[in-house]
């Protein structure tokens, strides 16, 4: 039996009853009606990105809550990605990736070795679609959890970027250690991995994470692009810490 289309909502599904309507934006709207081809009374599953789910029914421009709205706590501990800006539109690629495997924040960082360069307007832009690339991320893979995506900003401002007591991990080839064996012993509640850009973090970008507590990890034996490096370290963070289990 195919799965009902999954259809991440704006608005928040706490509290919501059966028989509650929701409204859907009119982008969402389109691409159900046009797309998939639904008409009013089609079985949907709804999330507010949030943890809450449930099952629904189209009713229009709205949903229409048709089961009790189940809870999904969130995985522990957080885990953010900050992704170093690469080339053209590869970090699409790194957010869409990253979404799947269950990442809680996206923060895009402008390195001195990046070559995509945003400012004022297009930056603003360039995070609208990387969240819009979030939210389709996370209704393909069905997740309840959509990952908050930041405003870019630079390595010296990325330790301000993240919750209080972070643990952040930086990719880097030259590391003491690996990931697996940093990531057995992390405490807290949190934890970021910062990927660097096509050419790396610099030596100056190190040294000031350094300076703020970050801990230099190596992301194996191979080099990886910087477009997969994210997954892949997501994916041994998720293993390690329990988020899988």
């Amino acid at each position: 039996m195919s799965l009902v289309p999954y259809l991440h909502l704006d608005a928040p599904l706490a509290g919501a009853q059966v028989g509650s309507t929701v409204a859907i934006d009119p982008a969402a709207r389109h691409h159900l009606a046009r797309v998939l081809r639904l008409r009013d009374g089609a079985a949907l599953e709804v999330s507010d990105g949030r943890g809450h789910a449930a099952a629904a029914r189209l009713a229009g421009d709205h949903v229409e809550v048709t089961a009790t709205v189940t809870a999904v706590a969130a995985p522990q501990p957080t885990l953010s990605v900050a992704q170093g800006l690469p080339r053209g539109r590869k970090l699409d690629e790194v957010v869409r990736q990253v979404t799947e495997l269950g990442a809680d924040r996206i923060v895009p960082v402008a390195a001195s070795r990046s070559v995509t360069r945003l400012d004022g307007a297009r930056a603003d832009k360039a995070v609208e679609r990387w969240q819009a690339v979030a939210r389709a991320a996370a209704e393909q893979s069905r997740s309840p959890w959509r990952p908050e995506v930041l405003p870019i900003v630079t390595p010296a401002q990325l330790p301000g970027a993240l919750p209080a007591g972070t643990r952040l991990l930086i990719a880097h080839p030259d590391a003491p250690r690996s990931l697996p064996e940093a990531a057995a012993d992390l405490g807290g509640r949190h934890v970021s991995i910062a990927v660097g850009p096509e050419g790396g973090w610099d030596d100056d970008e190190v040294a000031g994470l350094l300076e703020a507590g970050a801990t230099l990890v190596g992301l194996g034996p191979t080099v990886l692009r910087t477009e997969h490096a994210a997954a892949a370290a997501v994916a041994v963070l998720a293993a390690v810490t329990g988020r899988w289990a």
